[in-house]
């Protein structure tokens, strides 16, 4: 069993107890043993969020969103405390609201780029850090339309993906240790 492995699971399949709404209006819930979100539009980004930190892990969840929506998943993420200006890698400069999470996020693509499992940071350089334009069957991996399976797995400075079991991203990045 997972628990023999040393998983634990992080949603109970009835409640969102151990987690955290930030940023925007979209809506929680659970509905069937699944976690549904509901974007709303005209609000910032919204992310439910663990109330403990994470270092080094191993995450794995099964995940199905709307053809025309960009979301993610956060790893070892965190919430600005006060406003903050942050220079992007390309120079520009960018102004994030208190509250505002930012950190990696293994990213949900189902538009026609095929990124899903490719590692962007998030409200930080918000950059990709590692993407799948050199990975066409990770690019390939993602059934739109169908459930999805991430596989992430943080140890130190090293953090992979993958996506139906194929291989994504392989990154060294020390930026940030744990998070939510």
């Amino acid at each position: 069993a997972a628990e023999e492995l040393g998983f634990h699971p992080l949603f109970d399949g009835k409640t969102l107890e151990g987690f955290t709404q930030k940023g925007g209006k979209a809506m929680f819930r659970v509905d069937h043993g699944e976690i549904v979100g509901t974007s709303v539009p005209n609000t910032e980004n919204s992310f439910l969020c663990t109330n403990k930190e994470y270092g080094d892990f191993i995450l794995e969840l099964e995940f199905k969103v709307d053809p025309q929506l960009n979301s993610g998943v956060q790893i070892r993420s965190h919430a600005y405390e006060q406003p903050r200006e942050v220079e992007t890698k390309k120079g520009k400069k960018r102004t994030f609201p208190a509250g505002r999470v930012y950190g990696y996020q293994v990213e949900i693509d189902p538009s026609p780029r095929s990124f899903s499992g490719s590692l962007y940071d998030e409200a930080r350089r918000a950059v990709f850090l590692a993407d799948l334009s050199n990975n066409e069957a990770a690019r390939k991996a993602f059934k739109q339309g169908e459930w999805n399976k991430f596989r992430v797995e943080c140890r130190g400075d090293s953090i992979k993906t993958w996506i139906n079991e194929v291989p994504a991203v392989d990154l060294k990045d020390d930026m940030a240790a744990k998070g939510f």
